[in-house]
């Protein structure tokens, strides 16, 4: 998030994998047995999967509601068309399912009064947050951010929040805070504080 804290969702990424060997493993088996265990288990990673997103938004609406702030996330509409290589990202990182978690957000947020915002999440890996420079190479690693031009670093994951923080402008006082429409959407802008990826 923009105010630093983090959250993870590396246990659902080995989960995924053991149980995609697992099921790989009954599946190459074929027997009805295996079949009926193969059902079972993908019913058991669902409900873990569903468990963690559920636990990670819930934490995330907290920090929101304790700061007095909105959320901001990124809108990944049309990503499948925008992002060169989606099928091998998604098969990364899909079955995490950033969409249900950001579903999980939106659908919380809106039941204590949260605004959620979608922003356009074009180079917000890339750019830096303090000076507001853009380039590949501000990005050495996965996890580093170092702005080539003025020297500033940052966890790249928190720099990148920053950045969406700032798109979606967090300076208005909570007190003006637009109402939620039915949609889920909310008119004008958020609050203090922003939560991004």
């Amino acid at each position: 998030t923009s105010t630093g804290e983090t959250f993870s969702g590396q246990k659902c990424t080995e989960s995924r994998k053991r149980y995609t060997r697992i099921k790989a493993d009954l599946q190459s088996v074929g027997t009805w047995d295996a079949k009926k265990h193969l059902k079972k288990l993908s019913g058991k990673e669902r409900r873990f999967k569903n468990d963690t997103n559920h636990c990670i938004s819930k934490q995330i609406v907290a920090e929101a509601k304790g700061t007095q702030s909105g959320i901001a996330l990124e809108d990944l509409t049309g990503i499948r068309d925008r992002t060169p290589g989606y099928k091998a990202l998604a098969a990364a990182i899909g079955k995490w399912a950033f969409y249900e978690i950001a579903m999980y957000i939106r659908y919380k947020a809106h039941m204590v009064g949260i605004p959620v915002y979608l922003v356009d999440p074009q180079y917000t890996s890339q750019q830096c947050s303090h000076c507001g420079y853009t380039s590949r190479e501000n990005r050495k690693t996965q996890s580093d951010f170092f702005c080539i031009k003025c020297g500033y670093t940052d966890n790249a994951d928190i720099n990148a929040a920053k950045n969406i923080a700032s798109r979606a402008d967090v300076n208005q006082p909570i007190a003006l805070r637009p109402e939620p429409k039915r949609s889920g959407r909310w008119k004008g802008k958020p609050t203090t504080s922003v939560v991004g990826s």
